[in-house]
């Protein structure tokens, strides 16, 4: 299936693309999304994309996001856990 979308230059201009493909780019920034709705991996998201996991993952990190997010109270328990294991 192939989905158009169109864009007004003006918004291209305000955006910064770290792929050279902006067909690329925008497939990233949706398998982010999926992933972050927990309905991809993000194996699955590299190789629909076309690159290597680990470049993948890398990418994620250029944009400042986790392939592992954690909420606040996953977070409190790990806290909690590692202070009883060093007690």
């Amino acid at each position: 299936m192939k989905v158009t979308i169109d864009l007004p230059d003006s918004l291209l201009k305000e955006l910064s693309f770290g792929f050279a493909d902006l067909d690329r780019e925008l497939k990233f920034l949706l398998a982010v999304k999926l992933i972050e709705m927990g309905r991809i991996s993000t194996g699955r998201a590299a190789e629909w994309i076309g690159i290597p996991k680990p470049l993948f993952l890398q990418e994620m990190g250029r944009y400042g996001l986790s392939a592992f997010p954690l909420d606040e109270k996953t977070l409190e328990q790990d806290i909690l856990n590692a202070k009883k294991s060093i007690l």
